[in-house]
């Protein structure tokens, strides 16, 4: 048994570290076992997701509670009013941002929405 998402996160805190890389010589993925095992593994989502919020910035978190504010999903066009105020301006941006990093995605009805309830 196991989360596919944490998986998920997990693969990707790896390629975005460095320590696993596609190598386009070898044609395959490259890693170094001992530097993996050394680092400090975290178990769960929860600490995953926190370890990657934190890296974000600023603009970003704060566009991500804005949208927690809403609940689960956002409809776009409440992005663009909200865009239309000094203190929102740069949300658009930051919402691509989230949606680039994993955080947020489209659903089928076009609304940004979270992709684990634990980033909300």
């Amino acid at each position: 048994k196991g989360n596919p998402f944490f998986v998920l996160e997990f693969m990707q805190s790896l390629v975005g570290r460095g320590l696993l890389q596609y190598s386009f010589d070898m044609k395959r993925w490259v890693w170094n076992e001992a530097v993996i095992r050394s680092e400090e593994v975290m178990d769960n989502v929860i600490h995953l997701l926190s370890s990657k919020l934190r890296r974000l910035p600023e603009s970003v978190l704060t566009s991500l509670k804005v949208m927690a504010c809403f609940g689960t999903s956002i409809n776009e066009a409440v992005i663009d009013n909200l865009r239309k105020s000094s203190e929102f301006s740069d949300i658009h941006d930051s919402m691509k941002r989230a949606i680039s990093d994993g955080f947020v995605m489209t659903d089928e009805r076009g609304h940004l929405k979270f992709v684990h309830d634990k980033v909300r």
